[in-house]
């Protein structure tokens, strides 16, 4: 199976509604992480398979989950999981918000080369952000301690949105927090991924 033809049916088996257009962009993408990958240190591998696999459907899979915007998505790094869903969400706004220079400079170049009206790119700590208008929903992969990422996410959240946080295993036992509430997992699976995932919801109060 070609890598269009494994995208298409991953996407597919997601329930992922993408246009021609949109698996043209998506693939697109991949070929510039692959391009730029060597120089910049975006992601593990530059193999297409598992750019499909590990980064493109792991993205696309929480799409029935972002139902607010706008969406800041945090520590993208080489735009994951922002850019994908950011293709297949188009009346959605998306940030991008990476403080590596580098990554930053990947991005926008990304949302130039694909013409991504709905995607901008801030180069900054999360801790340092301060946007003019919360975000409605807050995107992470894990990148500290559950209960850590949850107080630093939550602090940027509009009071009526939601933190999510993409994960592997489920922990054993969830955080407390006074200013969320009612956390919820839910288990992902990815087409052509033996691994688990797991996408963390937690309302903002």
């Amino acid at each position: 199976m070609d890598i269009r033809s494994r995208l298409e049916s991953g996407a597919q088996q997601l329930a992922v509604p993408a246009t021609e257009t949109q698996f043209d962009l998506l693939l697109a993408y991949l070929e510039m992480i692959q391009k730029w990958n060597k120089a910049y240190n975006l992601v593990g591998t530059s193999k297409a398979g598992e750019l499909v696999q590990k980064h493109l459907l792991d993205s696309l899979s929480i799409i029935p989950y972002i139902k607010m915007t706008p969406v800041l998505d945090v520590g993208s790094g080489a735009g994951l999981p922002g850019i994908p869903l950011a293709i297949c969400l188009p009346d959605i706004s998306f940030t991008l918000l990476d403080s590596n220079g580098k990554k930053a400079r990947f991005m926008r170049q990304v949302v130039m080369d694909l013409k991504l009206t709905n995607v901008d790119i801030v180069q900054i700590r999360v801790e340092n952000y301060q946007p003019s208008v919360a975000p409605k929903t807050l995107l992470a992969r894990a990148f500290a301690p559950l209960a850590k990422a949850l107080e630093i996410l939550s602090a940027v959240c509009d009071r009526q949105g939601q933190v999510q946080i993409m994960l592997g295993t489920q922990p054993n036992e969830l955080p407390t927090l006074s200013h969320v509430s009612d956390i919820q997992f839910h288990s992902i699976t990815i087409p052509g991924l033996d691994s688990q995932r797991h996408l963390l919801i937690a309302n903002r109060i």
